[in-house]
Parts: C-alpha cells; structure tokens; sequence
C-alpha cells in the first residue's frame, strides 16, 4: 500500500481549507487514474493505494509541487510505502532540497 498524507496549517480558514481539499482531489483524479481522499479530519489528506494506484499518486504528488498557493499552507507531507519503509519520506523537505 502507498500513501501520501498532506496535513494543512491548522490556521487555514475553513473557506481556503474547502479550496485546498478541491485541488488536492483534482491532483489526485488524473490521467494516471483516481485515488479519494480517505481521511474524515478535514486538515489531513489521505490518498492511497496499492500498485494499480502508484502512478496515479506520483502524478497527483508531481501537480501540487509546482502549486505554491496549495504548499504555503501544508504543515507536512509524507510519502509512505507500506511495503519497503526505507522509500518512505518527507515530500517537504524532498522538495526543499536544492537542485545543482
């Protein structure tokens, strides 16, 4: 199983929460397929799924890297693989790293 977990700001109004949930689940209905968010805590994203559902996530992960509006407002990311813990990591600070 893969998961990628976007926690929001818990600041983040409730207006501009329903709009980030909105782009979320857009990034993660693309044309690698469909992944839902499972999560009932309105401040915490969840998309998972098994190996039929991995490119579906990578591609919804690679869409909101280039949103700045949607990632000012993460508290965290992460990416979990069930099934070999050492790719599990910090989708934040992966993207924070600098590229030479």
């Amino acid at each position: 199983m893969y998961r990628s977990i976007i926690e929001i700001k818990r600041n983040v109004p409730h207006d501009l929460l329903i709009n980030l949930r909105i782009v979320a689940e857009n990034a993660f209905s693309n044309r690698a397929g469909s992944a839902k968010n499972s999560s009932s805590d309105p401040y915490k994203f969840v998309f998972k799924g098994d190996e039929d559902k991995f490119g579906c996530l990578e591609v919804g992960m690679l869409e909101l890297e280039d949103k700045y509006d949607f990632l000012k407002q993460v508290n965290s990311w992460q990416w979990i693989d069930d099934d070999d813990p050492k790719e599990n990591c910090d989708i934040l600070k992966v993207l924070a790293m600098p590229v030479y």
